[in-house]
């Protein structure tokens, strides 16, 4: 009787080991809220006729901290988190001094490994993608001033798990869309970047 019960207790403990490990590894999600300010980004772009590259970093994630190597200075050459989107321009249209400039594409959100720079836009794309979201933005550009604001719809495709201080997390779900504003300012034509801006992200249903 007595082996009986031992026989019984090997696979009862493997299950529990088992289940105490896989709970162990399931990440904490990190869920981009409805109508809350997330994500926070710092950026800057370079645009094309056709094409908008904007890159920067992520200065604050709502749950997640911290998102910095150090305390100061917090910028991107110490953001733990790195953002690229690639853009196409659909469509131009003029309205007296505003023009409006639709584009789609993709934003890759990165756990950044070694120091960025701006004035080396690859830098920011060095890390390993945590986050993948196609990408609607509408543009409305100050034509007197080079001001401008965006808002732009991402839906997320894929998202991966990252290890930070030791945790699991990921960040949103799969399927599940944020909205991004951004407010900045282009340079003078031809000169490098093409601009900078700054901008939030809050969850939408």
């Amino acid at each position: 009787m007595k082996r009986l019960a031992s026989f019984l207790m090997v696979p009862a403990l493997l299950v529990l080991t088992c289940g105490l490990v896989a709970a162990q590894d399931d990440p904490t999600l990190i869920r981009i809220a409805e109508d809350q300010n997330a994500l926070e980004f710092v950026g800057q772009f370079n645009n094309t006729p056709t094409t908008s590259q904007q890159f920067g970093y992520v200065s604050t994630i709502t749950g997640l901290s911290p998102i910095f190597s150090n305390s100061t200075p917090q910028n991107e050459t110490t953001a733990l988190f790195t953002f690229v989107t690639n853009a196409k321009t659909g469509r131009v249209i003029s309205n007296g001094p505003l023009r409006i400039v639709n584009r789609t594409g993709t934003t890759t959100i990165y756990l950044n490994n070694a120091s960025s720079d701006f004035s080396n836009p690859a830098s920011f794309s060095q890390g390993t993608p945590i986050q993948v979201s196609t990408y609607r933005q509408q543009v409305i550009a100050n034509t007197l001033t080079n001001a401008f604001v965006t808002v732009h719809m991402n839906t997320i495709t894929n998202a991966q798990p990252f290890t930070l201080n030791g945790i699991i997390y990921l960040l949103g779900q799969q399927g599940k869309s944020f909205r991004t504003t951004y407010s900045g300012q282009s340079n003078a034509p031809g000169m490098a970047p093409s601009g900078w801006f700054s901008g939030y992200a809050v969850g939408v249903k």
